[in-house]
């Protein structure tokens, strides 16, 4: 797409205004968007560090629960108010130990707690089919939670297919 102030460059910057129920959009390169006097935050050419990113975690508008707070780590002696404030652990052991904490903390960042990226290329075909039935089995419990029985004993069958459990009712 090209720029619609210059005509010359490609439109890097997209703006939409939605003012009276109308929509107006206008694309700009980086050069015609700052001489409009549109601030650009470019979070791409500059990878934050692995200590900014957990300062970022740390920070945020999570808060643990009450008695979570005042919690203090065994081996260590860091307390979970000492971690937010420092974003560092004292020990190895603090991950078990302010756990509930950090499940609420990730929670709130990334809406989930467990990771579910994609499967390598050099992955084995079980790799895939794991993933697949566990993916499958939450299918089916969500489908059972909201009484979907028909959906529920498709997904069962497609679960037994994997597993090669065909004609197990």
């Amino acid at each position: 797409m090209q720029c619609e102030g210059c005509q010359k460059n490609a439109a890097t910057v997209h703006l939409t205004d939605v003012s009276n129920n109308t929509k107006k959009e206008i694309h700009l390169c980086e050069s015609c968007a700052k001489l409009q006097g549109v601030t650009i935050k470019s979070y791409l050419h500059k990878s934050p560090t692995y200590p900014e990113l957990l300062t970022q975690l740390v920070h945020s508008q999570s808060e643990a629960p009450a008695d979570e707070k005042d919690v203090v780590c065994p081996r260590c002696g860091i307390t979970y108010r000492k971690f937010r404030s420092t974003g560092k652990f004292g020990c190895p052991n603090d991950y078990s130990v302010f756990k509930k904490g950090l499940f609420n903390l990730l929670e709130k960042i990334h809406g989930k707690v467990e990771h579910k990226g994609k499967v390598p290329l050099r992955a084995s075909d079980q790799i895939v089919k794991q993933k697949e039935l566990r993916a499958l089995r939450a299918d089916l419990e969500k489908a059972v939670r909201e009484e979907a029985y028909e959906r529920a004993a498709q997904i069962r069958d497609r679960i037994y297919g994997l597993e090669g459990r065909q004609g197990e009712v």
